[in-house]
């Protein structure tokens, strides 16, 4: 990464203060580790996520509070051992009721020596005698093939025993001499043993050598359990299977596209139940409406805030099958879930036919990692809390004894026996598994899986979810999560329009879902899989519609580009507005929506619908005069913008106009780049080169900072101008303009910001609800406005029947 700074200071790049606060924070540990350079190494190391592999080895440094550690915070009675990674997680929260609440269950958790149960039993039937069952002693093999770890210490057999479960295997070696343990895939080696059915403990040794080279071999009760595909065909069942396909949906902008996912599985034969995020309620009175409209699709009562990694995602589906059951009652066979990126594969009548041949059993993805490995990357070793949209890691514990942990992908398809069971099981293991992954990281990624591998059902268990997930760890992996988790996580890239090859070679497999999908990253692949499962010709379809503003919402949300964009578009309806006065006294305007409009992916700018007294609606289409120029093959993509997704590596925000900014990104890719004499210059409105930075050839997009000042000037005010040039030459190789102006706080548009828009923006459209109603609406010679369509014939208005999505 570049870092262009026009203040020749440090001080305004955002980060470099940043490295201070977690410094600061170790004034509050005792003055012998504040001077020590190695703390707040590990410190930060462990804020960040980087050994979280190590929880288990953790030495934690306690401190002891009272109900005045916070002076604003609501009085709490018990004095308490904090450690010092949950006073980290305090000082992070950002209110007194998270303060409190974390403060409050870490207290509860040190005082109440049974708050996660330690030990749980494991009823699943597929076993290889009992957790524990003494082997025999044998001589110690160090060297011996079926060892899956190095040497571990425990101060117990219980302890390594439960060790070697965690990782799957069926064997445990433990010399009690020297804590000394090792996992071991098969034992076969009778030759080794000294004794059968007892400790080398209860052997009397005649010298210590001897001893001390005596491990005593144990089971650990697991054998490999969960059945594939091939193995388990079975002949159709006659009875009708019916599907609940449960959806959890976020983001209002992706309304369009969680209609068209609907309208790919709808059946009358199915139902549909739709949990919306609840800080969405824009996304839910539109999803209710349909909902209203069609008997099997229901929104969830209950609705819960589901940021990536959160508690309540779990919450979230246990309470959605509480609903199902009580008072729904739907009669199904499979519960399946989606989100919004989710897309068929096959249609959905492919699907029920082949649930019908599996009706007893549970479909889930499995990881295909070492099991520890996948333990220590879940965060299953640490306590998580979640308060106000975050998940704050609160300390370590313990992983309960004498059951598998397993996990995978956190999309399944469950048959109605097993959601019972989750859902109001009521015995020791699942009573003890619903508690503690209500204090977890990522806990449906994890809480299936496990309830499944140690119940009654672990003989159902089908290590499959059907679905293709696009996974690409390289890029999925840059903890792009940490605003909303304290750890690092990963996640799914979106498939495009190249991955065809890889998404048609599924014809023949068991894959029905595909994820994920972004129709304003790439829409071309969803209407190519759309008209294989609909058959219907999708080329004359509406275009793309994101909302980003609705009448119910509150107008101090519309940040300040839009607020400038509505006033200017106003400017544009007063002939309008005036001619219509003609006909209706004390006529007003009404700002309705604002979508962000997207054609084949490509971003075309806003669409604002505005709303008269008398009804008739007008909607503008306002689009970017000045786009980006590329004249020279070596350049692939050169785009600006202040948010950019470092997963697919595309801005969200498309509309190159920034209000005093701090900080604008650039991205540019090459084609093909093979010399160093390129330069990116960056000219102010006057045309002043302000700044000349040197460009590399590289594989990667090369993604540059540019720093603005902190005290904004009129003299930034205007539009800019960004150039690739090859130095000596001047060549320009490509080009963009981009948009600065100041905060206009009453939103009045002088001359010089009405000029200035209107160069860089202009009304490229402009339709009526009510084109041929009234004689008033005849404009073409009254007004300025020389043409106004009909906004139901305009693909890219909101009036415009959309195939894809409406029904």
């Amino acid at each position: 990464m570049i870092i262009v700074d026009f203040n020749s200071s440090f001080q305004s790049i955002p980060y470099r203060c940043s490295m201070f606060r977690w410094i600061t924070c170790t004034c509050q540990r005792p003055f012998h580790y504040r001077r020590s350079i190695i703390y707040p190494l590990i410190t930060f190391m462990i804020t960040t996520g980087l050994l979280y592999g190590l929880v288990e080895h953790y030495t934690f440094t306690t401190h002891f509070i009272s109900s005045s550690f916070y002076s604003n915070s609501t009085s709490f009675n018990l004095q308490c051992k904090l450690s010092n990674e949950t006073i980290r997680a305090i000082n992070l929260a950002s209110n007194d009721y998270c303060k409190n609440l974390l403060k409050n269950i870490s207290c509860k958790i040190d005082s109440i020596s049974n708050f996660f149960p330690k030990s749980l039993p494991r009823f699943c039937p597929i076993q290889k005698g009992n957790f524990g069952d003494v082997i025999g002693c044998a001589l110690n093999d160090e060297n011996s093939t079926h060892h899956i770890n190095k040497s571990q210490i425990f101060d117990s057999d219980i302890m390594c025993i439960d060790y070697c479960l965690k990782h799957s295997v069926s064997f445990a070696e433990y010399n009690e001499f020297t804590g000394e343990c090792y996992c071991l895939s098969t034992f076969n080696n009778q030759h080794r043993l000294i004794t059968t059915n007892q400790k080398c403990t209860e052997i009397i040794f005649n010298n210590d050598n001897l001893r001390k080279n005596s491990t005593t071999i144990y089971r650990t009760s697991f054998i490999d359990f969960g059945n594939h595909l091939e193995k388990r065909r079975q002949t159709q069942n006659n009875t009708q299977t019916t599907i609940v396909f449960f959806l959890t949906v976020g983001g209002r902008k992706n309304l369009r596209q969680i209609k068209r996912l609907l309208r790919a599985i709808y059946s009358r034969q199915h139902y549909y139940l739709i949990h919306v995020d609840s800080r969405e309620n824009y996304l839910y009175q539109e999803l209710l409406i349909l909902s209203k409209r069609i008997s099997n699709i229901h929104l969830t009562n209950k609705r819960y805030p589901t940021t990536w990694g959160a508690s309540t995602l779990l919450t979230a589906h246990l309470d959605g099958f509480k609903q199902i059951f009580d008072e729904l009652k739907w009669n199904f066979s499979f519960v399946l879930n989606l989100s919004e990126t989710d897309f068929p594969l096959k249609p959905i009548q492919v699907l029920t036919t082949f649930l019908s041949m599996y009706t007893s059993y549970n479909f889930l993805r499995s990881h295909s990692r070492e099991p520890y490995k996948f333990i220590k990357s879940q965060g299953l070793f640490h306590t998580f809390i979640h308060c106000n949209d975050y998940m704050y890691r609160i300390g370590p514990r313990s992983l309960i004894q004498n059951i598998i942990y397993d996990g995978g992908s956190d999309w399944y398809v469950l048959n109605r026996e097993f959601v019972y069971y989750v859902t109001y099981g009521n015995d020791e293991l699942i009573n003890g598994l619903r508690h503690t992954f209500n204090y977890s990281l990522l806990p449906c990624e994890s809480f299936f899986h496990t309830v499944l591998s140690n119940s009654i059902y672990c003989d159902t268990y089908i290590r499959n979810n059907l679905r293709l997930v696009h996974w690409n760890r390289e890029r999925g992996c840059k903890c792009q999560h940490k605003n909303v988790v304290d750890w690092c996580g990963c996640s799914p890239i979106i498939y495009r329009n190249i991955d065809k090859t890889t998404l048609n070679d599924t014809i023949d497999k068991p894959f029905f879902f595909a994820r994920k999908f972004d129709p304003t990253i790439d829409e071309t692949i969803l209407d190519w899989i759309d008209e294989k499962i609909s058959r219907r010709d999708l080329s004359n379809s509406a275009f793309y519609l994101q909302n980003i503003y609705h009448i119910n919402d509150d107008t101090n949300n519309l940040n300040n580009v839009l607020k400038l964009i509505d006033s200017y578009a106003r400017t544009i309806l007063i002939d309008y507005q005036e001619h219509r006065r003609n006909c209706f006294r004390d006529d007003t305007i009404q700002l309705e929506q604002i979508h962000s409009v997207f054609q084949l992916s490509l971003y075309q700018g806003y669409s604002l619908q505005y709303k008269f007294n008398d009804g008739e609606q007008i909607e503008l289409l306002i689009q970017l005069n000045l786009l980006t120029t590329i004249n020279s093959k070596q350049v692939k993509r050169f785009e600006i913008g202040q948010e950019l997704d470092s997963k697919e590596i595309v801005f969200i925000d498309c509309s190159r106009t920034f209000i005093e900014p701090k900080l604008v990104r650039v991205l540019i890719e090459w084609e093909s780049m093979t010399d160093n004499n390129t330069s990116l210059v960056i000219n102010s409105p006057n045309g002043a080169v302000l700044q000349r930075v040197k460009l590399h050839p590289s594989i990667e997009p090369l993604i540059i900072d540019i720093f603005f000042p902190v005290v904004s000037s009129p003299n930034m005010i205007g539009i800019w101008q960004m150039s690739i040039v090859k130095e000596n030459h001047e060549n320009f190789l490509a080009s963009l303009n981009f948009l600065i102006l100041l905060s206009n706080e009453d939103q009045s548009l002088n001359i010089q910001y009405l000029t200035i828009i209107k160069k860089f923006w202009s009304i490229s459209n402009m339709c009526t609800t009510k084109i041929n109603s009234s004689l008033c609406h005849d404009l073409s010679n009254q007004t300025k406005i020389t043409a106004i369509n009909d906004c139901f014939q305009q693909r890219w208005s909101y009036f415009f029947y959309d195939i894809k999505s409406d029904w």
